[in-house]
């Protein structure tokens, strides 16, 4: 604690004492702080001093959401679900925190509305829509498993990006030879988030073995650009996110062979930042320059709620210890 570790003249043992509770006080501010507990693995997304994720009722056997504002938790009077809720939050036309959900009964739509659950409003055209996200006066979401659209809350100014590329190129073209491309098998977007007028994403190429990506584009049109690349191969390798702050685009990959890490990329001057993590994560938003609120997830396999298996969480992750590094646009198996 600020000011409770001065050092004294007093005796030596007062001093080791003192230096004994700096030690215990760091290791304190470095943990994860608990804000909620989980029933079920979830996203969560977060926009100012709100997030929202979605909770698992075991007795009713559905999923509802869940909305934490200035410390303060609540679950809006909006319908459940048989699955878990994706769920994003962001500034509405007027600046005002809003949420973009997907409604499923016979089929998906987004919806969106004030963050204590009223005024929800179905934007039209948005069947069989997943992964929505709310900036300003527009929303995006996926339409199928792979194609993006994105239009205003009223259903006007409807269009679709261009998502992911048609061909897929791996490795580096040289004078001698040329990097090798095919048109990718079952590609799919797992997440959007979208800032102002860009729209990250993340996709990935076949069921197993196929690379997974984060990528950048505008919502005005135009290709998108590639941010970092992996394959997944047989240790499980993921991206969770993405999520913005402060015109930097932070993403999480995580591993069962080569571990955890928060990644921060910034498009105004094309460099990166990596900072180790050690949590297994199933949901990731930045709230700051260091810390996000995260999803905890069980890692192994085992779904959270099971007999024996550790329990997931919200919290407030420890302190990320960003630096500098070499983009990520390959990881060999």
């Amino acid at each position: 604690m600020r000011g409770s570790c001065t050092r004294t003249a007093v005796w030596a043992a007062t001093v080791a004492v003192g230096v004994m509770s700096c030690a215990v006080n760091a290791a304190t501010a470095a943990a994860p702080t608990t804000i909620a507990p989980l029933q079920g693995e979830t996203t969560i997304e977060a926009y100012g001093d709100v997030a929202a994720w979605s909770d698992y009722d075991a007795a009713a056997r559905s999923w509802h959401m869940v909305v934490r504002r200035a410390g303060q938790i609540s679950t809006p009077p909006l319908p459940t679900s048989k699955k878990a809720i994706q769920v994003d939050v962001g500034p509405g036309p007027t600046g005002a925190p809003m949420l973009a959900y997907a409604a499923c009964a016979s089929s998906c739509h987004v919806v969106v509305a004030n963050v204590d659950g009223s005024h929800p409003q179905t934007v039209p055209g948005s069947r069989g829509a997943s992964h929505p996200t709310i900036w300003g006066d527009r929303v995006a979401w996926v339409s199928g498993a792979a194609r993006i659209m994105t239009s205003r809350p009223n259903g006007s100014k409807r269009s679709m990006l261009g998502g992911l590329p048609r061909r897929l190129c791996l490795g580096v073209s040289t004078p001698h030879s040329q990097a090798a491309c095919q048109y990718p098998a079952y590609p799919s977007v797992e997440a959007l988030q979208l800032q102002g007028r860009r729209l990250a994403l993340i996709d990935s190429f076949g069921a197993h073995e196929g690379p997974t990506e984060v990528r950048i584009e505008a919502v005005t049109g135009g290709p998108a650009r590639l941010v970092a690349r992996m394959t997944v191969g047989q240790s499980a390798r993921t991206w969770l996110g993405p999520s913005w702050l402060d015109g930097k685009l932070y993403f999480y990959m995580q591993s069962l062979g080569a571990g955890t890490a928060a990644w921060a990329f910034d498009p105004a001057h094309n460099t990166y930042m990596k900072a180790p993590a050690l949590e297994w994560l199933s949901g990731f938003s930045m709230i700051n320059s260091r810390q996000a609120i995260v999803a905890t997830g069980p890692g192994a396999g085992a779904e959270c709620g099971e007999a024996g298996a550790d329990p997931c969480l919200v919290q407030l992750s420890r302190r990320f210890a960003f630096k500098p590094s070499k983009p990520l646009l390959a990881t060999p198996d």
